[in-house]
């Protein structure tokens, strides 16, 4: 019997079933359907109004079916014969969510919640000598100054004018690092130039181009980039107090090669009015809430977003801005998908197909994180990384993701 239930195991469709995730996303009327060689079972655990089992014994065939009615969550269990459990999973039903595409080139300004340290540097005194107050403190790179002595650090301008003001004395800086709030004592001191000095590099701003994926019009926001903004310098995820949000004009392509990112530049436009404000820069992507109507002139009537169980390896598209023709729509593949039972990033790897893509851009390149994939008339995820060593081919990040993070 034992070794009856350990060559059951090795099945191909009892290990097909073991690769169905813990946890299902479907909407509101959509069925799912499951093929497997044996005869399983799927039965809802208790009655539930959201989701109901059927199976298809046609001409043979086991075809479980779960049907989604109403926005919620069950249990479901997979048995073979209806008597020997296999694998339970929970599925979760959501309404469906009408979004307006993207892929219009943006522009983003961000302004860090306190001042970035950027890397220390060391500060020659009158003496010849050398030191580094902020580094002795046990201050480093990434952290992020909030305050000193209790007054709020939002600029560059008033680190330097609170270190001006401490006539020698010792500074209680209030700092973050790694999420953690923390405190220490840094005493200026006055450099050969005659001016006082911690002995760190800052950065309180930072602005670029991306593009963006969507607007949830229901909500009133946007979600754009489908990765974090970080500092160029060390790599930590720049913490932000505000931003905006513009449109911008693409004036030059840099064509990606193999080992060698491309690049799209841009410009502002409109002047200085913003379309959205920025508040939220996360590892799944930016966000804020949109302060003028955007539409997308491909899709004006908004497109469903897909959950992560309606994507499939094959054919799909990308909508992206690369000249002055505004956004437009380029096809690729699918050619592999990750399941994730909890937000994680690079869910797929797309290949551009478009020989017109192809031609001006190489493929994907930097500028164009954010742009949303279709597939089957939904919005099923965004461009997020591209592979350096080849361009053609880039991550994505499922839109589930990004729509649990907004």
């Amino acid at each position: 019997m034992a070794a009856a239930l350990m060559a059951l195991n090795f099945m191909p469709s009892v290990q097909s079933m073991c690769n169905i995730p813990e946890l299902i996303h479907l909407t509101e009327g959509q069925e799912k359907s499951y093929s497997f060689f044996l005869p399983v079972k799927v039965e809802v655990e208790r009655q539930s109004r959201c989701v109901s089992s059927s199976t298809d014994e046609t001409l043979g065939s086991r075809a479980p079916t779960l049907t989604t009615n109403d926005a919620g969550q069950a249990k479901v269990q997979f048995s073979l014969l209806g008597c020997i459990p296999l694998k339970t999973a929970t599925v979760q039903v959501d309404s469906q969510r009408i979004l307006m595409p993207g892929g219009q080139s943006i522009g983003l300004t961000m302004f860090t919640d306190g001042v970035f340290i950027v890397d220390s540097a060391d500060v020659y005194l009158p003496d010849g000598s050398v030191i580094n107050p902020a580094r002795d403190a046990g201050l480093s790179s990434g952290d992020c100054i909030k305050s000193i002595d209790g007054r709020r650090i939002d600029s560059m301008q008033t680190l330097m004018e609170a270190v001006k003001a401490s006539g020698g004395g010792a500074l209680e800086v209030e700092y973050v690092r790694d999420g953690s709030t923390r405190r220490t004592e840094v005493t200026p001191v006055t450099d050969e130039s005659g001016e006082k000095r911690l002995g760190i590099w800052v950065r309180d701003s930072t602005a670029g181009i991306g593009t963006l994926t969507y607007v949830d019009p229901k909500a009133g926001a946007f979600g754009a980039l489908g990765h974090a903004v970080t500092d160029m310098d060390t790599g930590r995820v720049l913490p932000i107090d505000k931003g905006d949000v513009y449109l911008s004009e693409i004036i030059d392509v840099k064509k990606g090669t193999r080992g060698e990112a491309g690049e799209l530049h841009g410009v502002f436009t409109g002047g200085w009015n913003a379309i959205s404000s920025l508040d939220k820069n996360t590892e799944f992507g930016v966000y804020g809430k949109v302060v003028q109507p955007i539409v997308n002139p491909l899709y004006p009537n908004g497109l469903p977003a897909a959950t992560q169980s309606e994507v499939q390896l094959g054919e799909a598209s990308i909508l992206t801005t690369i000249d002055d023709r505004g956004v437009q729509e380029f096809s690729c593949n699918i050619i592999r998908l990750s399941p994730q039972l909890s937000k994680a990033s690079r869910s797929m790897i797309l290949e551009i197909t478009d020989p017109e893509l192809l031609s001006v851009t190489g493929g994907i390149v930097q500028g164009m994180s954010g742009s949303p994939i279709i597939q089957n008339g939904k919005i099923v995820g965004a461009v997020t990384h591209v592979y350096v060593n080849d361009p053609q081919k880039g991550y994505g990040l499922y839109i589930d993701w990004m729509l649990d993070t907004q």
